[in-house]
């Protein structure tokens, strides 16, 4: 799905009061496309203490306090001014309006500030745009920058945004000793707001988007402006009705207590119906609604473009129109889903990350108890397991542990990247969505070159849309090693009744299992093979090689393939669903160098049989595997002869399911499905 219009996301506002020409209020969170790692143009570099900077042009028409503005300068200490002649950056704030502050300025956090070299992330002020006219934002970003008379870091930032308003974002640190001032004053330093200050200390705000605190700034000159603010379309609707429905903010200064609710498809008409009896708090209280006329799609595999917006506000007119609709493509399809649905749980991690343990421990509980749907993989950073390849980067990871669940954006979550604490609701959640592609995985492995063939296959069972593509990921267990590159930092060892607790901080000669080592051919693959739209009936696959490097255990390497989206924007490349295999599950020949063996029955409840005809006389393992490719039992290991031979073996009490019986030696091994009831 598309939004055309993207808006200030913001909940649980609280009206501060107005001040002449703007109002205020606070919220919590941020979205996409917006975050505070968002790279963009130096402004203030290192080293700069109580300095300005040149003149900045704003890229659309703004103005402030009614009064047009095209440049800015920014202050080291936390502000910008409009005031082009200012020369001096005043570390010493004050209580607002005042004449004389910097005024003609908006304080984003106003404190004595330094932009100083250190060992962790390199301070800076930048500025960068996101959005398209008329929806423009231009941001100016403290990006973790020093107290001049504390300790820690900050990040903080001012949004322009070209409908006409403003806010301040703090959005990340641990800084002590500050004594902050934030809002905005005039040209003359007779008009302004103060929201917080002048001895407001900084939060305590962690890394994730969804705890920042949003200080929205409205023109109390306009009374009515309504505008929508989200929509509840997902990227597929169904053949037949479907409940328009969504959020929407009140940026007037009057309350909202009726309005006309519309939505048009494909340009069409537009299908109005009259609210009342609603109290939508002005600067910023929020509202849902939802139509009482759904959307009625007559055929699947069709592309609409669908758009909301409220007008007749309290019986007038919306007075700002910039922001009013929001446009949303929509796919339609027949609601048929895949009958096997597996998820991919991204997992980001390190050895040196104390509370990565207990992230570990969740993904394995969620393994647990779906063993043959959920897929865990762990992307370390920073150790010797580390890979660099892009992904932590492409999702703004910046929190350990941190994870993803499919690569969607769940309620409540800026990002896909999000804390351990909703993994398993998210996981259990996408384990029974809709999906209409199911995906599995043919491979073989030459142990002589060490190379993985892998085919990734997907056939629709429903129309899709959009820029799908296949990966395959690649996955090492229990990888082991010397040093703290390995060994795992545990701030879970005094935690009682933690699996972890008195295991060690850090836990020598740690197991660290799914680890990342390939994403082929990167994070979002190829374009090109799957069409959109694909229909329900077609297959579309890809062959992917991939060498293993001596330095790992190919007996415990796993193959991961799936299907997801690929887009830049945050929200829009979910993954539609996967398959993985252990590398000794494999598709060989019945006859191998090797030899051959059958297993019966099959299906099996208790006892079975398996016949070996083997070319040789070979040292092997028998081993059970389950389709995540994790050993389930080990039925026999031992010298065998040449010729045929009979081996019994009982499934004991492993539940109901498919499995793999493989037969490995040291170079070569052979693979049967076998089937328990």
């Amino acid at each position: 799905m598309k939004k055309t219009l993207t808006l200030l996301l913001c909940s649980g506002f609280a009206i501060y009061g107005t001040a002449q020409n703007y109002g205020s209020g606070t919220g919590t969170g941020t979205a996409d496309p917006y975050a505070y790692n968002n790279t963009g143009t130096t402004v203030l570099a290192v080293p700069s203490d109580d300095v300005l900077s040149t003149a900045q042009t704003i890229p659309f028409a703004w103005n402030f306090f009614g009064v047009a503005v095209t440049s800015y300068k920014a202050s080291d200490n936390g502000y910008i001014t409009f005031d082009g002649a200012a020369s001096v950056s005043d570390p010493v704030n004050t209580s607002i309006p005042s004449a004389g502050g910097p005024n003609n300025a908006i304080y984003a956090f106003w404190d004595a500030i330094d932009i100083a070299a250190g060992s962790g992330s390199v301070d800076e002020v930048r500025s960068f745009n996101y959005g398209t006219s008329p929806n423009q934002t231009h941001v100016i970003q403290w990006y973790s920058v020093t107290p001049a008379s504390g300790t820690g870091f900050m990040y903080a930032a001012i949004r322009l945004h070209e409908c006409g308003d403003f806010d301040i974002v703090l959005n990340y640190g641990n800084a002590t000793g500050m004594s902050g001032t934030i809002g905005c004053e005039d040209a003359t330093g007779a008009n302004g707001l103060m929201v917080q200050g002048p001895s407001y200390g900084y939060p305590s705000v962690t890394a994730a988007g969804t705890d920042d605190i949003v200080y929205s700034f409205y023109s109390d000159g306009i009374s009515y402006d309504a505008a929508i603010t989200s929509s509840d379309f997902g990227n597929f609707v169904n053949v037949g009705a479907n409940t328009v429905s969504g959020s929407f903010a009140n940026y007037g200064s009057q309350t909202i207590t009726s309005y006309d609710l519309n939505y048009s498809v494909d340009a069409g008409p537009a299908v109005t119906e009259s609210i009342t009896g609603a109290s939508i708090a002005s600067f910023g209280g929020t509202g849902t609604y939802t139509h009482g006329t759904p959307l009625t799609i007559a055929a699947g595999g069709e592309q609409h473009d669908v758009c909301v917006w409220i007008d007749n506000i309290n019986g007038s007119a919306d007075e700002r129109t910039c922001n009013d609709q929001l446009c949303v493509d929509i796919f339609s399809n027949n609601g048929t889903s895949a009958s096997t649905i597996k998820v991919v749980l991204e997992e980001f991690t390190g050895a040196w990350c104390g509370w990565c343990p207990d992230g570990a421990v969740i993904m394995e509980d969620l393994i647990a108890a779906n063993p043959t749907n959920v897929i865990g993989i762990s992307v370390h950073d920073g150790d010797a397991m580390e890979y660099s390849e892009g992904i932590r980067s492409e999702f703004g990871v910046s929190a350990y542990p941190n994870g993803m669940v499919d690569r969607k954006v769940f309620p409540g979550e800026a990002d896909e990247p999000h804390s351990r604490g909703s993994w398993t609701a998210n996981v259990n959640s996408q384990l029974t969505r809709y999906t209409p592609v199911e995906v599995s995985i043919d491979h073989s492995y030459d142990a002589t070159t060490r190379t993985i063939t892998a085919t990734v296959t997907a056939d629709f069972v429903d129309f899709a849309a959009g820029d799908m593509r296949f990966v395959m990921a690649v996955t090492e267990d229990n990888v082991t090693g010397t040093g703290s590159g390995y060994d795992q930092v545990n701030y879970l060892n005094t935690t009682a009744g933690h699996l972890y607790e008195g295991a060690g901080d850090p836990m020598i000669g740690f197991s660290h299992g799914h680890v990342l080592r390939a994403n082929e051919p990167g994070v979002f693959g190829n374009a090109g093979i799957i069409p959109s739209p694909a229909a329900p009936g077609s297959s579309y696959s890809e062959t992917f090689t991939y060498v293993i490097p001596t330095s790992y255990d190919e007996t415990e390497i796993s193959i991961v393939g799936f299907v997801s989206y690929s887009n830049p924007v945050v929200g829009e490349r979910e993954i539609l669903n996967a398959d993985q295999q252990h590398l000794n599950v494999l598709a060989l020949d019945e006859v191998s160098l090797l030899g051959s063996f059958t297993l019966s029955p099959n299906p099996v409840e208790d006892q079975f049989t398996i016949e070996l005809d083997l070319r040789q006389e070979v040292s092997a393992d028998i081993v059970i595997y389950n389709t995540s490719g994790q050993e389930v039992t080990k039925i026999a290991s031992g010298n065998y002869a040449a010729g045929s031979q009979t081996i019994q073996a009982s499934v004991g009490d492993l539940p109901a399911g498919l499995y793999y019986v493989t037969i490995h030696t040291e170079n070569h091994s052979l693979t049967q499905k076998l089937v328990v009831k």
